[in-house]
């Protein structure tokens, strides 16, 4: 019985050694692997609120989007998205009307990094939208259509670990495509919020 005991005493004592060395590995092995910061790539879903402008805004009511996107890291400064965005608007005078409005588009931001956790940011790119109003709209001489987008938004991100969330403001200058109405010509400005993850 002797030999066992001494054969136990002996793993115990080398168990006990290892341990603290092996949580202080992975410890600094932990530390060694920061957060995801703004230049990793990750996804964000974003929405708000939509608003046409001239013409077609007097012909639509405020509405509300949702889009989601994926992000990358260009450079320290520049960062690129491409994404979607749907979003609803109502008709002001036409019941149970709505304008739904489909886009996928790529966008460019420029803007520095501050305090590592937040970054400012101005942005521009292109895009494409289908136009689709329902029925009702559609026998008020309202046309799905295709047309093409120059974005141009600012806003400001705020990142915590690999989670970022934050808020912006885009214009959406309709630069040319189908006729969707006689005479509604507009724009489209929206804002809202996101939240996204870096991986």
């Amino acid at each position: 019985m002797v030999l066992p005991i001494w054969r136990a005493g002996v793993l115990l004592a080398t168990l006990g050694w290892a341990a603290p060395s092996l949580a202080k590995d992975t410890q600094v092995r932990k530390q060694q692997q920061p957060a995801p910061f703004f230049g990793a790539p990750g996804l964000t879903v974003r929405g708000g609120v939509t608003a046409y402008t001239g013409d077609l805004g007097m012909e639509t009511d405020v509405g509300t989007f949702l889009g989601l996107q994926a992000d990358a890291q260009l450079l320290p400064a520049v960062g690129l998205e491409l994404g979607y965005e749907g979003s609803a608007n109502g008709f002001a005078d036409i019941d149970n009307a709505t304008l739904w409005r489909h886009n996928l588009g790529a966008l460019a931001k420029v803007g520095p990094t501050v305090r590592e956790n937040w970054k400012p940011f101005l942005g521009a790119g292109v895009g494409v939208s289908y136009l689709d109003a329902t029925s009702e709209a559609n026998a008020r001489q309202f046309d799905d259509t295709f047309l093409a987008e120059v974005p141009l938004t600012a806003g400001v991100e705020y990142r915590y670990n690999g989670v970022t969330a934050g808020a912006r403001a885009t214009y959406r200058v309709f630069a040319g495509g189908g006729d969707f109405a006689p005479g509604a010509d507009g724009d489209l400005f929206s804002a809202g919020l996101s939240l996204g993850g870096r991986f």
